[in-house]
């Protein structure tokens, strides 16, 4: 590819400085604002920069050969996906580097920490009744976590989820239905003997179909049909990437054999199964069969077959279950495996699974004719109005060039070097396409010739008539020019990095007309978007030159699906005065079943269906009537930034193979059309494949995982094994993180809590937040944020803009003025829990801005995480740890938040109240996300938002990289007190606490008292995290710290041992401290957060008032009567059917402390009041 020189850089003077004004003139006139550059070159820098992110490799160049105006669309690039960028060089020499950044932190100033005396004074109680123990020193400097007694507690309960258990038996005969006919029409009928007679033959298959070609509902069938004819018992399980087609593959199977869902043919899914005894075909998700995987390999003794569908998406589930299938079938001789796609990588695969036999399967017979872009916008005749104006200012700026056109023929003709004006350096003649290098090497102007070359010049750019520069020299015998030449081609070659990277697209499959379109349309429209405003020419184009036929859209995800839908039910007049002769549906993995399957059925006569569709329509779903499909090329991708800890979700193009399983979607019924909204030029340098999520998702997730399913392998070497295994640095960081967060040892074996994170269905730090919440006892309303969280946001950002202030101003209102994004999400749940019981949960959410399957998705996966808590005997059927006993703080909004903190570390954001600026490890400024109810302190003057802040520090779920700006997501303010604690590894180095940097630097005389307030510590988190206090009340502080360590460590070894009385202690000191730290702050105390999970009876009350009261630390609960049972500082009293939440206000002084209690009816410190 020839990467020409714009006209606003690298012009050269052949002449007089007579013309320099006018053509100065010419070139301000063409200047933009926006970045734009050639196609070739957004695709060029765009395959580099993928390959460069994929690999180990840290740096990269791009070459002196580029202008300034493509130097400046790499580095826009660049940082979109957080590299580091940087020019280097002068004038042609100039060029750029790219950098992954190294991950490297530095260390913050030391943070001020401040303790209340009344936390102080709750402290000193806990420690002179229970002091730090020989073993709490051991298990905080070791954090030997063996596993082995959890193990053993846990037992079968481990694969909480998977698939059922069964025996391989003989199918049934399959009953006549109406569907046998299309069934014997489908192209893979005709070689079923072919196939199983492979299958029976050889353990691994790969089975390549196109589009149509019934590989997914018949290839299990034939299967069952011959067991059946031959007598033989079989079982088989056959994964799919989404629920949705488990779902309707399923149903399609059981009404192709006469029968319902649930009996020979069933599917099992997370949260949703129809399967029996006697299923011997299950459709489930890819996820619930690893998780049958985790009970041992043994569970697939009774399995005979395996078909894992949809490969060539390579979502990381299926890629990770390729990888120990492998291993599987070494260890099951009887064991067969089946991979089925659209459009397989065989190449690929027949390497991994070593010689296999490939089965090649045509699709359905009607034709589908593909148009790209230039097709497009040539029938089409789309315009808008910044194709216009580049038009028109391409048209001016044309005018000056045809001085050079004659400047150039001048030189040329009259063999004269004086003769031209100021010609741009890779300037093509408008009729022989010659430029002035060319010119001057056909005339042998040296000193003409070394200025261009050393302008940068283009060897290797060709004429009308395919002569480059040496051609002409030579042609003309100029020898000294074709010496100067090829002494500077090796060193103009190498730069041209694109030539080796792009597929040409041969220019005389374009005419003049769509070249000139495209690239009009090039630069006057970033492509990086979607444009809605060309869907709808092209829209109106198909209904008003065809009659009828289903259209499919293509679109990346929700706000392209909502934007088009208004568009064509309200805002353009073309489609909106003629509703009745359309009907749209809408397809989205977060939709209900039931919505989804709308889009399937058949439309009335005379009524066209339009659908607009994600990427779920590509394969796992099939619409028979799509006879007209529209490609936007684009896909929601979200990848992982492995050094910086970054997720970024992006609009990324896709594949070839994608592109065209989306135009076998059209001709299902009778010939179609693919319309492809890229060019040509795009869809040959497409990759051939999407890039497989495992090189692009956060590991930590399968880094546990990998330890359940091969515990006798490292990590690191089992995925080393996948098919194309992630990158060596994302392992060992993903691995890094798990230590931090305790879940392995520096052997990187599973600690005891490693084991119960690797059990619950959601991510680790998730995992870890609801485990937290256990042993505070604070279960309820955490499980109903880390559902949340772990699903997704159930609030829905309405498309139009009038409505979108008022969607952040209903969030607001669910976070009961508390500064925290989970107190919404906790709130809304309760809420809509509520409208549920009195029937009105629909126009519950419609009236705020709410997924109604959102809501009901976090509830089903909430009821599945309380069962596994229950299963692990985290949470009993009675006694202790029952659940009313692990909801007696949820009350507490404090508490809450300390398990919030405890599972998001290291996701922790500093607010400097001095710079008012926002910081965290990860990134030096931040922002909040639009969507957190913190965003609106941004709104203000920057000036006084950070001051109004209450706290220094903040939690989030997620940060989110967009170009070069990052935000943070869902948040809540923290106090000081809750990080020092709950934040960091149980893990304590040597030097977590000691002298102050400062002191160490002066000498201090020794006899300074201790409790001289200059006298300082260190009270160092982590290796970036370091608190300065007083040394007294660090040495407090980190003693508590031991304590909470100590105690959740040794309930995830033993959960089902008994609370003994200084555990009781440790956890009333905690709330005690962490109201009153919370209280001193000014963050409210919001209430009625405590929704329990089911009523509790006035004696199951009493009962676990006396038993929490018994021999409790200071500060004490005072029961009597079996009415009054302390919590901290939040005091809850039962009087009949009535009770109130009474708060005690912070004093630093323990006598005005306790006075506020008397005040109320309850007990000062040390003291019991009866009532």
């Amino acid at each position: 590819m020839v990467l020409n020189e714009p006209l606003s850089t690298s012009y050269v003077m052949l002449a007089t400085g007579a013309s320099q004004k006018a053509a100065k003139s010419c070139l301000n006139s063409s200047h933009h604002k926006e970045i734009h550059v050639d196609e070739e070159v957004k695709i060029a820098v765009s395959l580099s920069l993928e390959r460069f992110r994929y690999s180990d490799q840290r740096e990269m160049e791009f070459p002196s050969s580029l202008s300034s105006t493509e130097r400046a669309f790499i580095h826009q690039m660049a940082q979109s996906l957080n590299y580091i960028s940087k020019s280097n060089g002068k004038g042609p020499n100039r060029f750029i580097t790219i950098r992954k950044k190294d991950g490297s932190d530095k260390p913050r100033a030391n943070m001020p920490l401040t303790i209340s005396h009344n936390s102080m004074y709750f402290i000193r109680s806990l420690l002179q009744r229970f002091s730090i123990s020989n073993k709490d020193r051991t298990d905080m400097l070791s954090n030997s976590m063996s596993g082995l007694s959890v193990t053993a507690e846990r037992g079968e309960n481990r694969a909480s989820g998977r698939l059922n258990n069964g025996v391989p038996m003989v199918p049934q005969q399959r009953r006549p239905s109406e569907l046998d006919n299309f069934r014997c029409s489908l192209p893979v009928h005709e070689r079923q003997e072919e196939i199983v007679q492979l299958i029976k033959g050889n353990r691994v298959v790969l089975v390549v179909g196109e589009t149509g070609s019934g590989k997914t509902t018949q290839i299990p069938q034939f299967l069952l049909d011959e067991c059946s004819r031959i007598g033989e018992p079989c079982r088989i399980f056959c994964t799919q990437p989404r629920r949705l087609a488990a779902i309707s593959v399923a149903e399609r199977v059981a009404a192709e054999r006469g029968e319902s869902v649930g009996h020979t043919v069933g599917y099992h899914m997370r949260l949703e199964s129809r399967v029996s005894p006697k299923t011997l075909l299950t459709f489930c998700t890819t996820g619930v069969f690893l998780r049958t995987l985790m009970a041992g390999d043994t569970t697939l003794t009774t399995v005979t077959h395996v078909i894992v569908d949809e490969v060539h998406e390579r979502d990381g589930m299926t890629d990770f279950l390729l990888t120990k299938m492998r291993d599987v079938l070494h260890k099951i001789p009887s064991l067969k495996l089946i991979l089925s796609s659209a459009a397989l990588d065989t190449d690929l695969f027949l390497q991994y699974f070593g010689s296999c036999p490939v089965i090649h399967l045509r699709g359905r017979q009607f034709e589908v004719q593909q148009l790209f872009l230039e097709d497009i916008l040539r029938l089409t005749g789309f315009t808008n109005k910044h194709m216009s104006k580049h038009k028109e200012e391409t048209q001016r700026s044309k005018r000056p060039l045809y001085k050079m056109d004659s400047c150039l023929s001048s030189s040329h003709l009259q063999k004269c070097s004086r003769c031209c004006c100021i010609v741009i350096v890779d300037y093509t003649h408008t009729e022989t396409g010659a430029t002035p290098l060319m010119v001057a090497a056909g005339r042998g102007f040296l000193t003409q010739m070394e200025q261009l070359l050393t302008m940068g010049a283009d060897t290797s750019m060709k004429a009308s008539n395919g002569w480059t520069a040496i051609d002409f020299a030579e042609h003309f015998q100029q020898t000294e020019a074709v010496d100067l030449l090829k002494s500077s081609i090796p060193l103009r070659e190498t730069s041209r990095f694109a030539e080796s990277i792009l597929q040409q697209c041969d220019t005389t499959e374009l005419n003049t007309e769509e070249q000139q379109l495209l690239q009009l349309y090039h630069h006057s429209f970033d492509d990086e978007r979607v444009d809605l405003d060309l869907i709808m020419d092209l829209l109106h184009y198909i209904c008003s030159t065809t009659c009828d036929g289903a259209i499919l859209i293509f679109l990346p995800g929700y706000d392209e699906i909502v934007g088009l839908k208004d568009r064509i039910l309200y805002d353009d007049k073309r489609f909106y005065s003629n509703c009745e002769s359309f009907q749209v549906f809408t397809l989205h993995s977060d939709m209900q079943t039931l919505d989804q399957k709308k889009a399937m059925k058949t439309v009335p006569p005379g009524v066209r269906k339009i659908i607009l569709s994600t990427n779920i329509a590509e394969t796992s779903i099939t619409i028979s009537d799509v006879v007209f499909v529209i490609d936007s090329g684009k896909v929601k991708e979200k990848s992982f930034d492995a050094i910086s800890y970054v997720p970024m979700l992006n609009k990324v193009w896709i594949s070839k193979a994608s592109a065209l399983q989306r135009k076998g979607r059209a001709g299902r019924c009778r010939p179609g059309v693919c319309f492809h909204l890229f060019s040509r030029f795009r869809f040959n340098n497409m990759t051939e494949f999407q890039v497989p999520q495992l090189l692009r998702m956060p590991l930590q997730e399968l880094c546990l995982q990998t330890k359940l399913l091969a515990p006798s392998h490292p990590v690191t070497e089992f995925l080393s094994r996948a098919p194309q295994p992630p990158p060596t640095h994302a392992i060992k960081n993903a691995m890094d993180l798990l230590k931090t967060i305790d879940a392995m040892d520096k052997y990187e074996d599973l600690t005891d809590l490693g084991y119960h994170l690797a059990d619950l269905p959601v991510e680790p730090h998730l995992g870890k937040m609801v485990l937290s919440a256990v042993v505070l006892k604070c279960l309820d309303p955490v499980l109903t944020i880390a559902c949340t969280l772990a699903y997704r946001d159930p609030f829905v950002l309405p498309a139009q803009g009038s409505q979108k202030r008022a969607a952040l101003q209903c969030r607001k209102r669910f976070t009961s003025n508390s500064l925290s994004d989970h107190m919404a999400l906790l709130t809304v749940f309760q809420a809509w829990q509520k409208a549920c019981s009195e029937g009105w949960e629909r126009s519950f959410c419609e009236k705020n801005f709410l997924s109604q399957a959102t809501m009901e998705m976090i509830l089903g996966v909430r009821t599945q995480l309380l069962g596994q808590l229950r299963a692990l005997g985290l949470v009993r059927a009675r006694g202790h740890s029952d659940i009313r006993d692990v909801n007696l703080n949820s009350e507490n909004w404090a508490v809450v938040k300390a398990a919030l903190v405890a599972g998001m570390y290291p996701n922790l954001v500093h607010v400097n109240q001095e710079t008012l600026l926002l910081s965290s490890k990860k990134a030096k400024k931040l922002h909040f996300h639009p969507t957190s109810i913190l965003s609106q302190f941004k709104e203000r003057n920057s000036a006084t938002s950070a001051q109004a802040l209450p706290t220094d520090w903040l939690i989030y779920e997620e940060m989110r990289r967009v170009h070069k700006i990052a935000t943070v997501r869902c948040c809540s303010m923290v106090t000081p007190i809750t990080v020092a604690i709950f934040a960091g590894s149980a893990k304590f180095p040597s030097s977590s606490l000691q002298e102050s940097a400062a002191q160490r630097a002066s000498d201090v005389p020794d006899n300074i008292s201790d409790s001289e307030p200059d006298d300082l510590a260190e009270l160092r988190i982590d290796s970036e995290l370091v608190y300065q206090l007083d040394r007294v009340a660090a040495e407090m502080v980190f003693q508590l710290r031991q304590k909470w360590q100590s105690l959740f460590i040794k309930r995830m070894r033993c959960p089902s041992k008994p609370w003994s009385q200084q555990d009781e202690a440790i956890i009333q000191t905690l709330v005690s401290v962490l109201a009153a730290e919370e209280q001193g702050a000014g963050l409210q105390q919001p209430s009625g957060i405590g929704q329990r999970p089911r009523p509790m009876s006035s004696e199951e009350g009493a009962k676990g008032s006396v038993r929490n009261s018994t021999n409790s630390p200071q500060p004490p609960t005072s029961i009597h009567n079996n009415r009054l049972f302390y919590q901290g500082l939040l005091q809850v009293k039962s009087q009949g059917d009535e009770t109130c939440l009474l708060t005690a206000q912070p004093s630093d002084d323990p006598s005005t402390f306790n006075a506020s209690f008397s005040a109320n009816g309850l007990s000062p410190l040390g003291k019991v009041i009866p009532l």
